[in-house]
């Protein structure tokens, strides 16, 4: 279920790249590569809080040894994390593990369209597959890139440069023109370089080691798949569909904190912050079943 969720929104972000064009498969593949191996990984992430939660959930609170819920809990996280772990990283360095970055690929389907253009023929727009802009070719005019700025629907920009970032985070532009409207108001923005930092990397990250990746995600899934078990096991009973939105938001703090992450590469020491952000959720949890309880027993003793 996940994997499906996961592969459905990779694909949700490379449509609108695709669409409308006729593009053969040799060049959609090596786009579709590192969403695919992203989105492997990121299922084996959330997974396991999931998967806990609806196995967890149902049961009647534990009235045995903290140790006893600890070790069947441990067991339970730790064998499925060991099973998806291999395949989802497995995979996911099979897809991604060689070849040309997406910032690479990238770079060369802007050098290849700006070589299309003919500077002494009439105007043209020569444009750029999967990546949304244009270079524009004007007689006795260096080519410049036109394009839709990621702002708003009517936000345009010019460039007579660009260069990539393997992941795609960064762009570099020179003799960069931005324009959109305010209201009734026209305004544009021109610099002689820009850049644009913290863009959604396309893929996995290609700054943060596979093996440290790999534990990261491996800690993060197992700690919050035990830590969802643990809250089921000792609080109120749940249905089996209650546990597993309590599962679903561990795994969406989760994700949430890791992509973030990824958008800013800060110290690995940052990275803690993924489980902590999970684990946060799972001590709300049991703050607020605290207080639903004492509040219940509160009315059980006036009636």
């Amino acid at each position: 279920m996940a994997l499906v969720l996961c592969v459905s929104l990779g694909a949700f972000r490379l449509w609108p790249r695709i669409s409308g064009q006729q593009l053969p498969w040799s060049l959609i593949w090596p786009f579709a590569r590192p969403l695919l191996a992203a989105m492997l990984e990121l299922s084996f992430l959330v997974t396991p809080a999931v998967a806990l939660g609806l196995t967890f959930g149902g049961r009647e609170p534990r009235t045995g040894s903290i140790s006893t819920q600890i070790r069947e809990a441990s067991a339970a996280s730790l064998l499925l994390c060991i099973a998806l772990d291999g395949v989802s990283f497995g995979s996911s360095l099979y897809l991604d593990g060689a070849g040309s970055s997406p910032g690479q690929l990238a770079s060369e389907l802007v050098a290849t369209a700006r070589a299309s253009c003919v500077e002494s023929a009439p105007r043209a727009e020569v444009s750029v597959p999967l990546l949304g802009f244009s270079w524009v070719c004007e007689a006795r005019r260096t080519p410049h890139l036109e394009g839709r700025a990621p702002i708003g629907p009517d936000a345009h920009f010019q460039a007579e440069t660009v260069a990539l970032g393997d992941d795609l985070k960064q762009i570099e532009l020179t003799h960069f023109e931005l324009g959109f409207p305010v209201q009734t108001l026209s305004v544009r923005v021109r610099a002689g370089q820009a850049t644009l930092n913290g863009l959604p990397p396309w893929g996995r990250s290609r700054r943060l080691p596979l093996g440290l990746r790999a534990l990261l995600f491996a800690f993060s899934a197992f700690a919050c798949g035990l830590g969802t078990a643990m809250a089921l096991g000792r609080t109120w009973p749940l249905p089996r569909w209650a546990g597993a939105v309590l599962g679903a938001a561990v795994s969406a703090a989760v994700w949430f904190a890791q992509s973030r992450l990824e958008r800013s590469e800060p110290r690995p020491l940052s990275y803690a912050s993924v489980p902590a952000a999970g684990l946060a959720v799972l001590v709300a949890w049991l703050l607020l079943d605290w207080v639903a309880g004492r509040v219940r027993a509160r009315a059980a003793k006036k009636t």
